[in-house]
């Protein structure tokens, strides 16, 4: 949590940027840092997860989430091609959907076939999600 505060302490005093228009995103155990950061009460715009782990007491903390949450992941995600058992595909629509049980903004994306590091190597994924980062970030970030 110190490595992320410290990072948007910096992000916030960079020259042109809105101190109150901060949003993060992570990737595998990023996301889970990130995904960390904000269910202890940190404030953060809007969160993108990109193929993170949603282990059980994420989960149970997901009544305390108010920041936005995109949550983009592989459908064939595993620990064989770097994922880990917390970022399975039960996992993931397991939070998602005590998210939505609870009220909370979260949108997701589920890409068939596609498992942990598919971002970095599927240019049509790539794009896609690219894509719909930028429309997310655009919503949540604006006034």
């Amino acid at each position: 949590m110190r490595i992320v505060e410290a990072l948007l302490q910096a992000v916030r005093t960079l020259p042109g940027a809105r101190h109150d228009r901060v949003a993060l995103f992570g990737h595998s155990r990023g996301g889970g840092a990130s995904l960390n950061y904000v269910l202890q009460g940190r404030t953060a715009r809007a969160v993108v997860l990109n193929s993170s782990g949603y282990p059980k007491q994420f989960v149970d903390m997901s009544s305390r989430l108010n920041t936005p949450i995109l949550m983009l992941h592989g459908v064939a995600d595993s620990p064989a091609d770097g994922g880990s058992s917390l970022s399975n595909i039960q996992m993931a629509r397991d939070f998602e959907s005590a998210l939505r049980g609870a009220g909370k903004p979260v949108e997701a994306v589920y890409y068939d076939g596609s498992g942990h590091n598919a971002i970095f190597t599927d240019p049509a994924q790539y794009r896609d999600e690219v894509q719909r980062m930028r429309t997310f970030l655009q919503r949540h970030l604006r006034d």
